[in-house]
């Protein structure tokens, strides 16, 4: 069987809903991110997710998210690009272990971008809102 293609609308709010999921994981707590992606290669993960997640949302977004919205998601997805070398992988130590992933995931660069991703949940609930209320719907 195979599943008829998603249009516009379908395919932004997929990938916004899995931004929205990598944005919750970056608003968390070392730990509690780790535990979420599984202990491996988080901050890799995260990094990919938010930026993919980040613009594919933006490229798709015309209708849906206003002038504000797109531009704080692509602030953070631009401070996200910029986490130095030493924040994704510790040297010296395994990224696919609670320990290492916790020991990059506390790196000094992470802590302001897990408060504006928090802040940034805030200023989109509208958006998440209306994200919520369609992927339930379609779940019908």
């Amino acid at each position: 069987m195979t599943s008829p293609e998603m249009d516009d609308r379908e395919t932004f709010e997929n990938v916004f809903y899995y931004f929205l999921t990598s944005l919750r994981v970056l608003a968390s707590d070392a730990a509690s991110q780790c535990e979420a992606m599984g202990n491996h290669n988080t901050p890799w993960e995260i990094q990919r997710d938010m930026v993919s997640g980040g613009l594919g949302s933006l490229r798709l977004s015309a209708r849906t998210l206003n002038w504000e919205q797109a531009e704080k998601i692509l602030d953070i997805v631009a401070a996200v690009r910029r986490l130095p070398r030493e924040a994704i992988a510790v040297p010296n130590m395994s990224m696919t272990s609670h320990v290492g992933c916790v020991a990059a995931m506390s790196h000094p660069a992470w802590e302001p971008l897990r408060r504006e991703a928090a802040a940034l949940l805030v200023f989109l609930e509208p958006a998440i809102q209306a994200n919520t209320a369609y992927i339930h719907r379609k779940a019908k």
